[in-house]
């Protein structure tokens, strides 16, 4: 019988029927996969909270069981679908920066992975610029050339429809923070969609604790949200991360945006200009959805960081 953890439980629970009726089927789901691939599952890790991950050994090989939640449900900023192409990543990658995929279950979007050990995330590297030398070299190799690939949404394509969404859901919300934002975030998002670099595959999600220690490689890159696009958008999450590694961002994130861009080739105000329109999405969905008091500084942090990134533009 599997234990799944009350975070994913409570998750579950209260974001849609589809997320419930997942939540309900999760044990027979388990059951035959367990069955069908010959595993015997363990124990959930503790930090899942929109899939179900479960240490699973088949013979002498150790490996991770992940149901994911339906990819149609809506996910905090995520749109539906976002997630629906994992599985085709870690194909395209084939083990190379990433964990290898041993099997996959189209009906329910599971997977079989390989298991990072010791599976150390990479913030717990202490020095910063080691940190950034794994999460570049790891990013470099996930960059694959963008050659045409149906089952990948584009980066661009999902910029125009947030660049279209965005003023709509700021009047909805009752204009909850200062126009100037809104209206710069919505033509960065414009002028991003319309020009660039040649796309690469993303990851998507990449960020210090994506980026596990192993055994096969050093280290690993799990859990992406795959998209063809921008290669400086994989900076964006990476270094929001980074941020809280600073003593003073005020001072220092700028230094911490050129270092990490110059190692991977990126033109570092594109990957300013991402960030901002990020911030921006992120702050007014998190306020449209409705806050705790947590969930509040969250949001109150993130407009707070996009003034920072537009000051470091000017």
């Amino acid at each position: 019988m599997i234990t799944i953890p009350e975070r994913l439980c409570q998750k579950a629970l209260n974001v849609s029927q589809g997320s419930r009726q997942w939540l309900a089927g999760l044990p027979e789901v388990c059951r035959r996969l367990s069955d069908e691939w010959s595993l015997d599952l363990g124990s959930p890790f503790a930090g899942c909270h929109v899939s179900l991950v479960v240490t699973a050994n088949r013979g002498p090989r150790r490996l991770v069981l992940k149901v994911p939640m339906p990819s149609t449900v809506e996910l905090g900023t995520l749109p539906a679908g976002a997630r629906a192409a994992e599985a085709d990543a870690l194909r395209e990658w084939a083990g190379d920066g990433a964990v290898q995929l041993a099997e996959y279950d189209p009906a329910t979007g599971a997977m079989l992975v390989e298991r990072c050990e010791p599976g150390a995330t990479l913030d717990h590297v202490d020095n910063p610029d080691d940190a950034d030398r794994v999460a570049a070299e790891v990013l470099e190799r996930l960059h694959r050339p963008g050659l045409p690939r149906p089952q990948f949404d584009r980066l661009a394509d999902r910029a125009v429809r947030l660049a279209h969404a965005l003023p709509a859901r700021y009047e909805m919300a009752g204009a909850p923070f200062d126009q100037w934002l809104l209206d710069t975030a919505v033509d960065l998002l414009g002028q991003l969609s319309r020009s660039g670099p040649a796309e690469v595959l993303l990851h998507g999600d990449f960020h210090l604790e994506n980026i596990l220690s192993a055994e096969r490689e050093p280290w690993l890159a799990i859990d992406p949200l795959p998209m063809v696009g921008d290669p400086a958008y994989d900076a964006v999450q990476y270094l929001l991360f980074r941020k809280g590694d600073l003593a003073d961002p005020p001072t220092e994130w700028a230094t911490a945006i050129a270092q990490f861009s110059a190692r991977l080739d990126l033109d570092a105000e594109r990957v300013k200009a991402w960030m901002f329109a990020r911030l921006v999405s992120d702050a007014l969905a998190a306020y449209t959805q409705g806050m705790t008091m947590t969930e509040l500084g969250a949001w109150q942090g993130d407009l707070w960081s996009a003034r920072l990134v537009h000051h470091l533009r000017e």
